[in-house]
């Protein structure tokens, strides 16, 4: 309904950026239901969570984070920053921009956010593949999204590159999603004993 309403009354900006971030956030309640009813859950297929407080920790800063790296990007994309500094992987030829407007600063926070989502996945990943090798059900949420990043960054510099083609621009929105679901899905089973 609220998609909708944006759409037909052309509603400002802080509309259309909550549209997103609800739409993000019915995505990961699904993702959690499926994964809750899912037969290797409820059969105790997986093995309990592991005693291990700093995975707790990096999995829901990492997702928390990645949520927010997502409101950067819906924030982007309705208020027309997308193509603010068009070139990447610098930013006009520099490091830091060179001048600053408000499309520039979310622009740059969105690219400052990519970057320090690819950090915290790392070393969720890295944790788990030091710390919990022998556990498929974290691994390979883990590599998934080890995947997903890279492609992700990808999609990011050829949405810059490209000069926002519709469909690039869409499959980095949804491959965005995908990281968000992934990083749940391995929270949740890190957090599996207090569920």
């Amino acid at each position: 309904i609220l998609g909708g309403i944006t759409v037909l009354w052309y509603l400002p900006d802080p509309i259309s950026i909550a549209h997103a971030s609800l739409a993000q956030i019915v995505f990961c309640l699904t993702t959690a239901i499926a994964l809750f009813t899912s037969r290797g859950w409820q059969q105790g297929l997986s093995t309990q969570a592991p005693d291990d407080g700093v995975l707790r920790k990096l999995t829901v800063a990492t997702t928390a984070w990645i949520y927010v790296q997502i409101l950067l990007g819906a924030t982007m994309r309705h208020t027309d920053a997308g193509l603010a500094i068009p070139d990447f992987p610098l930013a006009f030829v520099h490091l830091i921009p060179p001048h600053w407007d408000p499309k520039i600063a979310i622009h740059f926070a969105h690219r400052v956010g990519a970057l320090i989502t690819s950090v915290l996945i790392v070393a969720t990943a890295g944790h788990v593949f030091y710390h919990h090798r022998g556990r498929v059900d974290l691994v390979r949420p883990s590599i998934l999204l080890l995947v997903l990043l890279t492609t992700q960054i990808t999609l990011g510099a050829y949405t810059v590159l490209t000069e926002k083609h519709y469909v690039i621009n869409s499959l980095h929105v949804v491959t965005g999603a995908s990281v968000l679901v992934t990083s749940l899905v391995l929270a949740l089973r890190v957090h599996r004993s207090a569920i």
